[in-house]
């Protein structure tokens, strides 16, 4: 899949990051589906966007494309990016094997 990993220079993380925009759905909730996309993530948790953010603390899950999924809590909201931190580590190779990456680079990349 070509994913980076990389560490941001974030002290507050504790591993590193695998870096790539990720197509998922984002559910709040008992609510409907929203697209969400994945800009990183690791076994811990992930940093993601969508049009409509979720609260801090509040439980959301997200489906990848390739229809495996993963269950959260909201930890921060910034500007429409927001971080998830997983209920339980997951294997980032494993759920994101197949996954489609974001047709779009993401607007925050400055190359």
């Amino acid at each position: 899949m070509g994913l980076t990993a990389k560490n941001n220079g974030m002290s507050t993380r504790g591993e590193n990051r695998v870096e790539a925009p990720l197509v998922g759905q984002m559910r709040r909730g008992a609510g409907m589906p929203h697209p969400v996309t994945i800009r990183d993530i690791s076994s811990k948790g992930i940093q993601a966007t969508c049009f409509n953010a979720p609260n801090e603390r509040e439980r959301v899950s997200i489906r990848f494309d390739n229809g495996r999924s993963v269950n959260g809590v909201v930890r921060w909201v910034r500007k429409g990016i927001f971080g998830v931190e997983f209920l339980a580590p997951v294997n980032v190779d494993t759920l994101t094997e197949d996954a489609k990456t974001h047709p779009l680079r993401r607007s925050t990349d400055f190359r």
